[in-house]
């Protein structure tokens, strides 16, 4: 299994008129831990797409617990639990700063050719990079 973290503090924008963070933005967030996450291994998702390849996402889903306020750094914590194959899903934890889960959820992203859209497996290259945190 892969896991990452980071670390991001919500902005004012983010929040509605209570000062809460608006359920949209908890995707975002999702994004940018896994942004993160392929940026720690070595393959932004810049140099997935400059292999040609892109990664649309095929389900997400989110679980709110506890709302997120301006100001708080919050901690998001991504998961690969499979080695990538034809999708790769990133299980997602958002913990605010006393370690209460905030919200907790999953992406599901698949891969295609750039230039004709159509259905591909995971580039060997992504492949290689996941593969000692799934041998046993």
């Amino acid at each position: 299994m892969f896991v990452h973290e980071t670390t991001l503090e919500v902005r004012y924008y983010e929040t509605d008129l209570m000062g809460i963070v608006h359920h949209s933005n908890y995707i975002r967030y999702f994004e940018c831990g896994r942004n993160d996450a392929l940026v720690s291994l070595g393959i932004p998702i810049r140099d997935i797409e400059e292999a040609g390849v892109m990664m649309p996402v095929v389900k997400v889903e989110c679980n709110y617990k506890y709302p997120a306020k301006q100001g708080e750094k919050l901690r998001i914590v991504s998961e690969i639990r499979e080695l990538p194959r034809a999708k790769v899903t990133i299980f997602n934890s958002i913990y605010n700063e006393k370690g209460e889960l905030v919200c907790n959820g999953f992406v599901t992203l698949g891969f295609i050719h750039k230039d004709t859209r159509r259905p591909t497996r995971a580039p060997q290259f992504f492949v290689d990079k996941f593969a000692e945190f799934f041998q046993s």
